[in-house]
């Protein structure tokens, strides 16, 4: 049986579909059977990261309303063996409910070793809804202090969700802005109230990749790349040093 684990951010802007894309393109290529399923319902675009927009002519819409399969929905990465993406609606419709949602996730890990769920950002319904079934979250954010804040809402709904494992993943930080800054990585662990699963750099590879609709393993080895190995091992359950001090 497989893993489950939903990503969000309390605001947008945060980079939250590009390090799913980043982090399930090393898992796979770490041998690992990943499948991201993009449930930001009204604005998914997990497809262009992963660089397979012209793959999908499926979506979770036509899985939920049970017109196709699963298996028949999903497609395999062209290059990266073991990664698959569900791709998100073109419309959010009634078909994708919580029970829907709930029975495409439980099949998926049957079948693959970890699912990352693309979740929508923000504590609205859709949030709700695509978290609540899933094993664990994981909270993006940058270091900025409204992001913090935002991050910190989030962590405290899902505790009242009863969600046990929660962690924190800091993108785009700007390493020599946050030494120079009052705050230090630790003040901001506990500030937002889950511990820390990684800490990535902002890249100008990063943004290379997306423009060229390629995932970041296929284009980059250092920096943010770097960094998203090292978080996708840890996933694997890898004991990979935090160097954050």
């Amino acid at each position: 049986m497989g893993v489950s684990i939903v990503f969000t951010s309390g605001k947008g802007g945060t980079g939250k579909s590009t390090a799913v894309s980043a982090i399930a393109s090393c898992l796979s290529a770490l041998g690992q059977r990943v499948l991201c399923i993009d449930l930001d319902l009204r604005l998914p675009n997990l497809d262009l990261l992963l660089g397979m927009s012209d793959l999908t002519t499926l979506d979770i819409s036509d899985v939920a309303a049970g017109r196709h399969t699963l298996e028949e929905a999903i497609v395999e990465h062209p290059t990266l063996t073991g990664l698959y993406l569900l791709a998100g609606p073109a419309l959010c419709s009634e078909d994708l409910n919580g029970d829907s949602l709930a029975a495409i996730v439980a099949e998926a890990k049957t079948k693959f070793d970890l699912c990352l769920l693309d979740g929508p950002a923000g504590l609205d319904d859709l949030f709700y809804l695509t978290a609540k079934d899933a094993d664990a979250v994981v909270v993006v954010a940058t270091a900025d202090a409204s992001s913090q804040r935002d991050a910190q809402r989030v962590v405290m709904e899902l505790d009242e969700m009863g969600f046990e494992q929660i962690s924190l993943l800091l993108n785009r930080v700007r390493v020599h802005m946050l030494r120079q800054s009052a705050l230090n990585v630790d003040d901001i662990i506990d500030f937002v109230g889950a511990p820390l699963l990684g800490i990535v750099p902002e890249d100008q590879d990063v943004i290379g990749a997306a423009s060229r609709l390629r995932p970041l393993v296929l284009h980059s080895r250092r920096w943010a790349a770097q960094a998203f190995l090292k978080i996708a091992k840890r996933m694997m359950g890898q004991e990979i040093p935090l160097e954050h001090k």
